[in-house]
Parts: structure tokens; C-alpha cells; sequence
């Protein structure tokens, strides 16, 4: 029989109706479009009905798996109990797996809330996501199956132009995996839907191995606290240096138990106009910091060769970051930086926004790169 592509039931203004799949069509192929791109096949990529609602798999947002970017990251928590999708904005959406509640700041929390699982893959609502961080969704159905596009400012062609270009390709997946699967299944109307086959889970190459290695020091600032961003490092398992200027640390004693207490090396930054005085504010820095923390440090945010003469670790970052800059900007420079030297040193300024530097260190992660644990002996 001669297959056409059924009128599209997309409407230029979403409604409720339009989130949820035809039961008829829960046995049938799940297409996925990312913007201009058909998506393969795959458990990676195929959407699912879960009481009347589509999902995806989280790895629809992953770009190594599906070369689109739309800009939002996802990851879990240590303990595995919350799924984060996020930007780099600092918008943030989290899932708790247990529960079954979500939330979203600045939000209203996402509907459906709970997030399933199937097969060792996490599936999200497709249109609680995309909304949130402003994706446009559209729902059509055809001969072929459900049809769910996302996409963003990059798509060219309109739902029913791609649609229309795609049917092809399509039929030849309807074609292809029904006279492989040997099976069909009725849906009481005559028509018979093929059953999608196993697909194979995906396999590490290269592409997706650390692109490079970094370490992480911080600049702290009198009267600014570092929690949001020691929690930032602790997201993705990161060991920095906290630098804090050798004349404020009387008062910074809090700020330098929480660091030190959370696994974090403690340095500090000369102060004076000359290099014997920058010597003198370390030398007595240091005996105060003996004090407050009953340890000695010898890392210095310095290059004086003063300093190194006399012993101690000149920590000399090969990229500063901007305190004023955007989370975009912050993480482009990184990987200008980093994949320009294969690693070296970062320092960051704790005056940035806890989200901000969460987002920049969580997609630096995501992307593969990983954070050296700075030593003493090797830094």
C-alpha cells in the first residue's frame, strides 16, 4: 500500500492535547528530530509514552551523542539521587529520583514530575524540559509512526517541510524494521505496527575521552563567601587551591577552615609594592595561617623569584578569568586555554556566582576535561 504522510495535528500554539501520544501509536516507531536532523533509531535517542505523556532520554541533550547543542547540560548528583538539567545561564532543573518531585528555579515545576526509568535509561518529559529552557516542541503524528521535533534558532525548515522531507527516510525505517522483527502488533483497527528492535548501548571511542587536564585555583575576596563555590568544585569532584591575601587572614579564619575542612589546598597572595615586602606579608602569613589552621601551606599566588628562592610554590596560573564575565564567556576561555595547552593552570575569582562557576565546571566535566589534585610536589 502506498504510504502518505497523514495531515500533521501540530498547531502553531501549543496545547495540553498536543503533549500526549495516541494510544494507537504506542506500539508504532517514535521518530526524534533535533532541529533540520532526523535522529537514528536508537535508545539513545527514541521517545517513549509513559501515561499519556511523551519522554526523551537524557541523551537527546547530549551533544557528543547527537552532534546538536542546544545548549543544556544534564548530570547527577554524588549520591545519585537527583538528576540536574542545566544552562549556562544558571538555569537549573531538578529531578529527584527517589520522590518522584522536581522543581525548577525560577520556574514553575516541571509536569509530569517524575522522571522513568527503562532498561538502565533516564527519560524526562520532553515538553516540561524544552519550555523551561526555551526549546520549541512540536508533536505530529504519521503513516510511521509519533513525531516529536525539537529544536531551537538554528532549524531552517518548517514541521511540515522537514516532515515532508524526512517521510523517505521514514518509510524505509518502518520498512526496515518490520520485515527484520518478524512480529507485529494490532491495534484492533487492522493496522499492524512493527515492534522496534534491540539497539546496542553505546560504545567509549575517542571522541568522547578527556580533552584535556586542568588545576583549579581560586582568588577569594574579603567578605565574600566561598560556599556556593566550594560547592561548585565539589559537584564535579575537583580539588583547587583557595588563595586568600596574606593580610586578611585574620578575618577570613572561617573561609579558610572551610576550605582546608572540604579537601582543599590553602595558598596565599603577597601584598606589599616590593618584593622584600611581598616576602614579609608571605613570612608572616604563614605563621598565622599555621595557627588558625595547625598546618603549614607553601603554595603563593606569585611569580617573585623572592619568594621561590625562599621556598615557597609560586603558583602562576597560565588563565585568569574575568569576575564580570558571563558563564559563556568564562567557559570559552577555558577551553581556548586548555585545549591550547593540553591543561595547565586556571585561577578563578570567587567573586563569580556560585550558578555561574557550577555551570562552567559541570560542562567542563561533561565535556570530558578533568581536575587535577594539587600536591605540594606537583601542581
Amino acid at each position: 500500500m502506498k504510504k502518505k504522510i497523514l495531515a500533521l495535528v501540530c498547531a502553531a500554539a501549543l496545547t495540553l492535547s498536543l503533549l500526549v501520544v495516541p494510544s494507537s501509536a504506542s506500539n508504532s516507531l517514535f521518530f526524534l528530530s533535533l532541529n533540520d536532523t532526523l535522529a537514528p533509531q536508537s535508545v539513545q535517542t527514541t521517545p517513549i509514552q509513559h501515561s499519556g505523556w511523551v519522554y526523551v532520554p537524557v541523551t537527546a541533550f547530549n551533544n557528543r551523542v547527537t552532534g546538536i547543542n542546544f545548549g543544556v547540560y544534564y548530570g547527577f548528583t554524588d549520591n545519585n539521587e537527583s538528576l540536574i538539567f542545566y544552562n549556562l545561564s544558571g538555569k537549573t532543573m531538578t529531578f529527584n529520583l527517589v520522590d518522584g518531585t522536581a522543581s525548577a528555579t525560577g520556574g514553575d515545576p516541571p509536569v509530569p514530575s517524575k522522571v522513568v526509568r527503562q532498561n538502565g535509561t533516564y527519560y524526562v518529559p520532553a515538553y516540561a524540559v524544552c519550555r523551561y529552557f526555551g526549546l520549541s516542541y512540536s508533536f505530529c503524528t504519521t503513516d510511521y509512526g509519533p513525531f516529536l521535533r525539537i529544536k531551537d534558532g538554528s532549524a531552517v525548515l518548517s514541521d511540515s517541510l522537514f516532515i515532508s522531507s524526512a517521510s523517505s527516510m521514514m518509510r524505509s525505517r518502518y520498512n526496515s524494521y518490520y520485515n527484520q522483527s518478524g512480529s507485529s502488533n494490532n491495534n484492533g483497527n487492522g493496522n499492524t505496527n512493527p515492534t522496534p528492535p534491540a539497539v546496542e548501548e553505546p560504545q567509549v571511542t575517542q571522541e568522547n575521552a578527556p580533552k584535556f587536564s586542568l588545576y583549579v585555583g581560586l582568588r577569594a575576596s574579603q567578605g565574600t563567601d566561598i560556599t556556593a563555590t566550594l560547592n561548585a568544585l565539589a559537584n564535579v569532584k575537583a580539588t583547587a587551591v583557595v588563595f586568600f591575601p596574606a593580610d586578611t587572614l585574620a578575618a577570613s579564619g572561617d573561609q579558610i577552615r572551610q576550605a582546608a575542612g572540604r579537601g582543599h589546598k590553602v595558598g596565599l597572595i603577597p601584598v606589599g609594592d616590593t618584593a622584600e615586602e611581598r616576602l614579609q606579608s608571605v613570612r608572616k602569613g604563614h605563621d598565622l595561617l599555621s595557627r588558625i589552621l595547625r598546618q603549614e601551606t607553601w603554595f603563593v599566588l606569585s611569580g617573585d623569584k623572592e619568594l621561590a628562592d625562599a621556598g615557597y610554590l609560586c603558583w602562576s596560573p597560565g588563565l585568569t578569568t574575568k569576575s564580570g564575565g558571563t558563564s559563556t564567556q568564562i567557559y570559552e576561555s577555558i577551553v581556548d586555554y586548555g585545549e591550547g595547552q593540553k591543561g595547565g593552570r586556571v585561577l578563578l575569582d570567587t567573586r563569580t556566582s556560585g550558578p555561574i562557576l557550577a555551570g562552567v565546571l559541570n560542562q567542563l566535566a561533561q565535556d570530558g576535561d578533568t581536575f587535577l589534585v594539587p600536591r605540594e610536589t606537583k601542581y
